[in-house]
C-alpha cells in the first residue's frame, strides 16, 4: 500500500494514489453512458459499458483509500462482486441497497466478457446505469477528500 504514516497516527494518501484515483474516476465517468443511451441503446452495450464504468468507480474509491494499482489488480482484477465488498469494507457509504444487485447482474456477464449473450430485460440497463451514476457520485466526495481534484 502507498500509504504513508502521518503524525497524528492517520494516513496520508501518496500522491501517485490521489493521481490514479482522479484518473480512474474520470474515466469512469467518460464510460457511463447516457441516461438516452441507456433508454435507447443495445442493452447489451449499455450494460458493458455501465460495468466498466463501475469497475473504474470501485478502483478509483479504492485508490483514495490508499489501494496501490497492484493491489487493485491482485485482489479485484475485474470482479465488480469484489470491488464493491472491498469497497463497502473500506467504509464507502451512500451508495444504496439497489446497488449489490445490480453489481452482481452485471459482474455474472462482465468477468467472462459476455454481454453479447446479455438477455435480461431492456429496463435493466436504465436501472444498472442510474445505480452506477449514483455510484461515480457517491466516490466524487471521497476522491476529493484524499486531494484527487
Amino acid at each position: 500500500m502507498m500509504s504513508m504514516p502521518m503524525g497524528g497516527g492517520g494516513l496520508v494518501v501518496a500522491r501517485e494514489d490521489i493521481v490514479r484515483a482522479r484518473g480512474l474516476l474520470a474515466n469512469g465517468e467518460e464510460f457511463l453512458p447516457s441516461p438516452a443511451q441507456a433508454e435507447n441503446g443495445d442493452p447489451r452495450d449499455t450494460c458493458y459499458m455501465t460495468a466498466i464504468a463501475a469497475e473504474l468507480g470501485l478502483k478509483a474509491y479504492l485508490s483514495s483509500q490508499g489501494w496501490s494499482d497492484d493491489r487493485c489488480r491482485q485482489d479485484i482484477r475485474h470482479d465488480l462482486e469484489k470491488g464493491l465488498s472491498h469497497a463497502d469494507k473500506s467504509g464507502m457509504v451512500g451508495t444504496g441497497d439497489d446497488l449489490g444487485d445490480v453489481i452482481a447482474v452485471l459482474n455474472a456477464y462482465y468477468q467472462c466478457h459476455a454481454f453479447d449473450r446479455f438477455d435480461s430485460d431492456p429496463a435493466f440497463a436504465s436501472k444498472a446505469r442510474a445505480e452506477v451514476a449514483r455510484l461515480l457520485d457517491v466516490v466524487r466526495p471521497y476522491v476529493e477528500a484524499s486531494g484527487g481534484r
